[in-house]
Order: structure tokens, then sequence, then C-alpha cells
């Protein structure tokens, strides 16, 4: 049966689909639980295993989810960066999760690109590492990198763990950003990479849609250097819960019971864009490098506020249609930002989202979602008028 979850676990095509059901049945089974910041419904050891984690992205039953921001944030922790000040510009309230304004205690993918150097380390990059002095060029050892040549030189290996949790700096510490997701173990069978996330504490409506987008981005990027494609996508959540104080829970339920279960899904309309890379390599260690540099670039241009040079745009075309609509769209976002919000505003950007898509892109996910975003914030009245896409 579709949907059906049983003990306390669920196998999908794509979380978006069951996405409220999973809500439908934590509001109806889980448990009253206290905790120091405010009052939970919780389940315990909840399993959501995703069988197509091509299908990376939530749309549906109006959750408006900012798919600007989770590209930008995908790219940041693949390459393994710290900062605050590259996520702000698509998350204004990211720096409340920061101890110092500056950077990150337990930033994902600086744990997987640098394990062992606590983030407030500095450190003075030479030469080609200038350029990124965020980036991986950190001390520290890289678990990214040493795993995928383990998995290069024995695909049946069953030793392939990329740790996050660091109890030299995460235990007992006081801190606002203790790393929720702290494993990620990574299996090739029959030529597919199949990944498990264990999480400690998961809340349904703000973690797990945003670590499901972030683990199949990272290990979509993995199996494209292994040239091989993606099999499952496991979360183990230990504690999935959502607050009583967010109302997401229960006006998703309400429009369950409304709707008769019957709401339009993302992937009823939208195909999964697959992320497309032609490496100039054969090695995984200089793909590895060619991937750190095409995103580090696009991170660097985003966060000086200025438009990439065309012969970069080529180039990287050349390399990822998907990084280069991915540039596009958060280009996009920024230009919106210094826009006057009105319902004339919006409705430009919905339609400058659409033309970015080519041939290849015209109904991917993301950028049905970019269209989304901007349809979710204009006036009801031209909603209706038909001139744009239905809510989510």
């Amino acid at each position: 049966m579709k949907h059906q979850i049983i003990n306390n676990s669920i196998s999908t095509e794509s979380f978006s689909e069951s996405y409220p059901f999973i809500n439908k049945y934590m509001v109806e089974n889980a448990d009253m639980e206290e905790s120091r910041n405010g009052d939970t419904k919780e389940i315990l050891n909840f399993k959501t295993e995703i069988t197509n984690p091509y299908k990376r992205c939530v749309g549906n039953n109006e959750r408006n989810i900012n798919v600007f921001f989770l590209l930008a944030e995908a790219m940041w922790i693949f390459v393994g960066r710290k900062d605050v000040e590259f996520l702000e510009i698509f998350n204004s309230n990211i720096r409340d999760y920061s101890d110092d304004g500056i950077t990150f205690h337990a930033p994902y993918g600086f744990r997987l690109r640098h394990w062992g150097v606590p983030s407030s380390d500095h450190f003075k990059p030479t030469g080609e590492q200038q350029a990124h002095a965020f980036n991986q060029y950190a001390e520290g050892r890289d678990q990214m990198l040493e795993n995928l040549e383990i998995l290069a030189s024995d695909s049946q290996c069953r030793r392939v763990v990329l740790s996050i949790w660091n109890p030299d700096l995460d235990l007992n510490t006081k801190t606002k950003d203790t790393p929720c997701n702290d494993l990620l173990m990574i299996k090739v069978r029959k030529g597919k990479m199949h990944s498990t996330i264990s999480n400690r504490s998961n809340d349904l409506h703000w973690g797990l849609p945003t670590n499901v987008f972030q683990f199949s981005f990272v290990t979509e990027v993995m199996s494209n250097i292994l040239q091989i494609e993606l099999g499952t996508q496991v979360h183990n959540s230990q504690s999935l819960h959502f607050y009583l104080g967010n109302d997401i829970a229960m006006k998703m339920y309400e429009n369950m019971q409304f709707s008769n279960l019957k709401f339009t899904d993302l992937y009823e309309i939208a195909s999964p864009s697959k992320i497309d890379m032609n490496f100039s390599y054969g090695s995984i260690n200089l793909r590895l490098r060619e991937v750190d540099s095409y995103m580090g670039q696009i991170i660097d241009y985003l966060t000086k506020d200025e438009r990439a040079p065309e012969k970069f745009l080529q180039k990287l075309r050349e390399f990822s249609k998907f990084l280069y609509l991915t540039y596009e769209l958060l280009y996009l976002y920024m230009l919106y930002k210094k826009e006057t919000k009105t319902d004339e505003i919006r409705l430009k950007y919905f339609h400058r989202a659409s033309y970015l898509a080519d041939e290849e892109f015209h109904d991917a996910d993301i950028v049905v979602l970019a269209m989304n975003f901007f349809a979710a914030r204009i006036d009801s009245d031209i909603l209706d008028s038909g001139e744009l896409i239905g809510k989510f």
C-alpha cells in the first residue's frame, strides 16, 4: 500500500509524496515530549527510505520550500565551507545559529572535508588557495576524498563512513549549532550508491525535508565522481518530532482531511533534475577538485554580488548544465532581493524563472519550485486569473 507506515518505517519513491502522510501519522500517533525549546510530538527511531533519491525536492500541500536556499546550502556543504556570509544571502535568519556571527560551530561540509579542525580555527591560504579562503584548503582530513578513493579501489567495501559528530568538539559543548546529522554511511551495490544518514534530532518540517535535499545532492555528486548511479537513501531519525507551536503540522493535517487526501505533488508536474558533470580528468582526486573549483567560483561570485564573467559561465555550462542553471537561479534570487516587493515584481520574476529552463530542464523540479516561490507570494486575484501555476 502506497505511503504505508509500519513500525515507524516508510519506504517511498520520493519524500515529497509521502511527507504529508508522515505528518498525519505523527499527529495521530506521536507521543507528547517536553524539550528545552518547547513541547513536541515525538516518535523515536523513525526510518525513511527513499527509493529514488533524485527526487530530492518537496512540493505539495501548500508547503512552500525555498529552493534557492537549498541549492546554495548544498553547494556550500559540498565544498566544505563554514562561513555565515554566503548562506545569509539566501536565509536572513541563518546568523541566529552562529555563535560569533562569522562561522558555524558544526557545518556539515566543513566536518566532512576538514575532519578534526574546529571551525573557529583560522588559516592563511597561499597561491592557488588564495581565491577560496573559506573553501577546502584548511587542514584536517578530507573524509570525502578518502572515502571516494576507497570506493574507487574496492566498490564492495563496508567501511565507508563519514563522520560529522565529533565528541572532542561537540560533547557537552554550549553552542547554537550542535550537529543533528551525525553519520553518513555509503555502500555500493550492483553499480549503485546507497546512503544511510544517522540523525540524533530531526524536526519533521524544518529538518527532514532539508536533509533529504542536502544528502541527495552531496551523494549524487559523489556518485558522479565515481561514475555510478544513486540507489537508495535512508534517514534514521532517532527523534523525529515537531513543535506544537509550529502551525505547519496542523495546517497540513487539516488540509489533508479537507481534500480527502487528494492534492498535487511536485513530481506529478515536474521531473527530477539530475546533476550532469563532464569531467576533464580521470582520477578521483582531480575530479573532486574540479567540482570544488566550479562550485567554489559560483559561491565566490555570488558572495561578491557580481555577475560571473561570460567566459566562466560558458565553461560552467560545458561542465554541468545543472550547475549553470543553479547559478542562474541563485543570481535571479539575488536580483529579486534588491527589488521593491510588489505583485508586479513577483510576477516579473516568476516569468524570468520560467525562461531560465532550456529544453532539457523545461519541467525541472528546481525551476518549478523557483516559479512557485514567487507565485506563492502573489495576490490570490492574480493567481485566480490562471496566469500562474497553483501554489504548493
